[in-house]
């Protein structure tokens, strides 16, 4: 009788002993499992990452090889341009149009040598910078386009925002950049119609960032393309390369920012947040 009970006890030690030890195990295997899956995620975030830095290389070598072809004909023009304004006078009738054809080829050809700085990945050189007066020599660089456009701009500077810790020259492509394409949305509106684009900077203290708005009143962007507006080659436009906003996305991406794009039928708003004095590289 007692070996019977102590058989009875052994067993019963030992199934315990088995559940306990079952639970350590499933633990152990269930800390595995989420270590692999972990581990998993991981490579395949390396792994995206790998894939976007080779489509960024190929776009760097695509739009350099683009804007070479486009630059040889723009600097011949532009010669040319300048070879008849030393031949015209003031008073002639043409002189006017000409001056104005010398001013645009100039800026555009300005425009490509520093597309071109960037897209060969030139290092970014940051240093503290005053984003107002990027934004304001931006705009006075755009500021014969828009008139010739009929397109009303006004700039609302907040004079309390912080210098930021950024690449100049980066800054003001992009936001060189965002008006033009709310000139170029701005161009679907019928004639006649007020077209307008209000850019505002503003400082929101409680997270230290310096945050810039691009407004215009143009027709809006379709809602299911919203979400691929920052993608490389795509375009809502007939005619666009997809280029432009891919390429203020990963400069103020790189500069510790973030962009975001809002739209209706009453217009789209391009928002900028950049880090205030946060000398991160």
């Amino acid at each position: 009788m007692t070996i019977f009970i102590c058989l009875i006890v052994f067993l019963l030690v030992m199934m315990m002993w088995l559940v306990i030890e079952n639970r350590r195990l499933s633990q152990e295997n269930l800390q595995k499992t989420m270590k692999l899956e972990s581990t998993i995620k991981e490579l395949k975030t390396a792994q995206i990452k790998l894939m976007e830095s080779s489509k960024k290389s190929a776009l760097a070598a695509l739009s350099a090889g683009i804007l070479h072809q486009i630059s040889q004909p723009i600097t011949a023009i532009h010669g040319f341009i300048r070879f008849m304004k030393k031949e015209m006078k003031p008073e002639d009738v043409f002189y006017k149009p000409v001056m104005l054809m010398d001013e645009q080829s100039t800026y555009i050809r300005d425009m490509l040598e520093e597309l071109m700085e960037l897209v060969r990945h030139r290092k970014i050189q940051k240093d503290l910078v005053d984003v107002n007066g990027v934004l304001s020599k931006a705009m006075n660089l755009l500021s014969d386009e828009l008139r010739i456009r009929r397109v009303g701009w006004g700039l609302d500077l907040d004079n309390e925002l912080p210098e930021v810790f950024a690449d100049a020259l980066h800054l003001q492509q992009v936001f060189m950049n965002l008006a033009v394409n709310a000139m170029e949305a701005l161009s679907e509106k019928p004639s006649g119609l007020a077209r307008t684009i209000e850019i505002v900077t503003k400082w929101d203290k409680t997270q230290d960032r310096a945050i810039i708005r691009f407004k215009d009143n143009g027709p809006g962007i379709d809602p299911q393309l919203l979400g691929n507006i920052f993608d490389h080659f795509f375009s809502t436009k007939e005619k666009g390369s997809g280029i432009g906003l891919a390429l203020c996305h990963d400069l103020i991406v790189e500069h510790g920012g973030k962009i975001d794009v809002e739209s209706n039928q009453e217009g789209t708003v391009f928002i900028i947040r950049l880090p205030c004095l946060t000398k991160t590289t």
